[in-house]
């Protein structure tokens, strides 16, 4: 019998394990070609369609290189994962540098949810909840405010 929701699983950890490397074609091949995306970048203040966007393999490779432009040495650390019929739910750990040229430098530290649909063993709906104010902050993109006076 197969374990779906165990080969669910192990795709998500290739997610990861992609990103991490740097591995376009690795990420993008987790993904289904009719693939959509529910969680817009940061900063992205479009309107979002219900139905989401597309998040194809294509798609998928193309973030995975803004996010590596953007953090070279990005680390994703999964350390949680439920699974419950064709989703699971993903608890990472991100650290990595501040941005291109900081490599060695501090690190950014901040966690992630992400919600993962499957089709024929690939994502095919993809939601994410993320500490990116933390991290922006952490990479010096925005300060945090001051104290109120008074």
């Amino acid at each position: 019998m197969v374990d779906e929701q165990a080969d669910n699983k192990a795709v998500v950890r290739a997610h990861f394990a992609a990103l991490s490397s740097g591995d376009a074609d690795a990420f993008a091949a987790t993904h289904d070609p009719e693939g959509r995306n529910h969680a817009p970048a940061p900063f992205d203040l479009s309107p979002w369609p219900t139905e989401g966007k597309p998040f194809g393999p294509d798609e998928a490779r193309e973030t995975l290189d803004w996010l590596r432009a953007n953090s070279p040495d990005l680390h994703a650390d999964v350390e949680d994962l439920v699974a419950e019929g064709d989703q699971v739910v993903a608890w990472i750990r991100m650290t990595g540098a501040r941005g291109p040229g900081q490599v060695g430098g501090p690190s950014a530290d901040f966690r992630h949810a992400h919600r993962f649909r499957f089709r024929d063993g690939r994502i095919i709906e993809h939601w994410a909840i993320r500490e990116d104010l933390k991290a922006m902050i952490q990479g010096g993109v925005v300060l945090p405010p001051g104290r109120p006076p008074g």
